[in-house]
């Protein structure tokens, strides 16, 4: 089940795409600089997924501090705190991945790097605009 929420998986195409036309009205570049502004606001950075098998003998991962590794965006941001969330089957939000099952933990995209290359489209994207 899904929840309602803000998605750092399914918008970065949607603003790609934004910044893919020829010449975007007032009203689509404000969108686009109201997202970049989002992507920015809700990098994920300090964490990456280190791979273990568990108790049970099955693979699985659990999100550990480092440094010097990319930025990630989760799949799902509250809508109101805009706090990355997770949830299984059952609807019922969680604000820490290890709490939600295996099958759901591995079976999902929880984190993403998608977000850097609309960051990184974006500084080519606002050079064009400026011409």
């Amino acid at each position: 089940m899904e929840l309602p929420s803000l998605s750092g998986q399914e918008s970065d195409n949607i603003v790609l795409l934004l910044m893919s036309l020829p010449h975007p009205s007032a009203d689509v570049v404000k969108s686009i600089e109201g997202a970049i502004k989002w992507f920015q606001k809700s990098e994920i950075k300090g964490i990456q997924k280190e791979y273990f098998t568990n108790s049970d003998g099955k693979k699985d991962y659990r999100m550990v501090p480092c440094e010097d590794c990319p930025t990630l965006w989760a799949r799902f941001y509250d809508l109101e705190t805009n706090r990355p969330f997770f949830c299984d089957r059952d609807g019922i939000k969680k604000y820490d991945i290890s709490e939600i099952g295996h099958e759901r933990r591995n079976g999902y995209s929880w984190y993403n790097k998608d977000g850097s290359k609309v960051l990184k489209r974006y500084e080519k994207w606002k050079k064009e605009q400026n011409k």
